[in-house]
């Protein structure tokens, strides 16, 4: 990762972090609307317009570029993307320094691109096991860097019940059972 892109990651990690600050204390002062039972306050989100255009011009979102053939972005706590170079299967942290353990499903869905020589659609993430108990911030993640599509295994699908109805309008939410079902969910022919 070259420097520039290094300094704008952390300053993208310093915006998100002003913001949950923000959040939390208009949580804190009673503006905030997003509390469910259980005591998980969801994130808010805002329109557009609310943020000023010059900001917005200058974001980098992790997920904005387009898929090579082979290249998956997923989710394991960080962002991840793997891709592949020299021939050998790369995973690259985007967020941290962290190191992924739950990779198979990127995998398949790696080798699986390599075989029909074909990408998967720009901005798709595809979420791991470990994002279970925590989907709605995970969901908050992908709608920060842009993600379009994200796949979410099956079992986490009760975790939405009571999310705002914002997160679940903006990001196109597919559930996969099982690897083969992800698959044909991704590689469908149009």
């Amino acid at each position: 990762m070259s420097e520039l892109s290094e300094l704008i990651r952390i300053n993208k990690n310093i915006e998100n972090q002003n913001k949950e600050i923000i959040r939390l204390l208009k949580i804190i002062a009673g503006e905030s609307t997003f509390v469910d039972k259980s005591g998980y306050v969801y994130p808010e989100f805002f329109d557009e317009e609310e943020e000023p255009e010059d900001v917005s011009q200058n974001f980098t979102s992790l997920l904005d570029n387009e898929l090579d053939v082979g290249e998956v972005y997923f989710i394991d706590q960080d962002i991840f993307r793997l891709s592949i170079q020299n021939n050998e299967k790369v995973i690259e942290n985007l967020m941290g320094d962290d190191e992924s353990t739950n990779f198979n499903i990127a995998e398949i869905i790696s080798d699986e691109s390599v075989r029909r020589n074909q990408s998967l659609d720009d901005s798709t993430v595809i979420l791991t096991d470990s994002s279970k108990g925590n989907l709605p911030k995970t969901l908050e993640l992908c709608h920060q860097q842009d993600a379009k599509k994200v796949y979410i295994p099956w079992d986490q699908m009760l975790e939405l019940v009571g999310a705002p109805d914002t997160l679940q309008r903006v990001l196109k939410l597919n559930f996969y059972r099982k690897s083969e079902e992800l698959i044909e969910k991704l590689f469908k022919s149009e």
